[in-house]
């Protein structure tokens, strides 16, 4: 079983799990920062990754998430195969530009569930342990 453990980085001030993982697009992986959320469902990253990736919103499923206001907001939905350190899974990944820019979220759909998570607050780290086999070459 592998384990990768991530110190928090600085995020608005603060220190916060804002990780580095790999996603794979466009034949290659690429480096992106995420926040890792236990409250999210799932994870949700910017449009504009999407278009770094080679992911076309238009081939992906769509659904709508209501904010404040009844404001339906959009959500573009695929699978894209992940590194967390060594550790290669597919999981599913909204791409949404009306909920901000300022960070793409890492959620547990599709990730928590290949790994053991542990958020140490009191030590400004979370650890990814895998739970076993590889999951995607990618």
């Amino acid at each position: 079983m592998a384990s990768h453990r991530f110190d928090y980085s600085v995020f608005h001030d603060a220190k916060a799990p804002v990780i580095p993982i790999e996603v794979w697009g466009k034949g290659r992986w690429h480096n992106l920062w995420v926040y890792v959320d236990s409250g999210a469902s799932f994870s949700v990253f910017h449009t504009y990754e999407a278009k770094r990736l080679g992911v076309r919103l238009s081939e992906c499923r769509r659904f709508f998430i209501v904010s404040a206001g009844d404001r339906r907001i959009p959500v573009y939905v695929t699978h894209l195969a992940m590194k967390i350190g060594t550790s290669r899974f597919r999981a599913e990944v909204g791409f949404c530009k009306a909920l901000g820019g300022a960070f793409n979220l890492l959620g547990r759909n599709g990730v928590f569930n290949h790994f053991c998570v542990c958020l140490d607050d009191r030590n400004e780290t979370v650890t990814f342990t895998d739970h076993g086999k590889e999951r995607s070459r990618g």
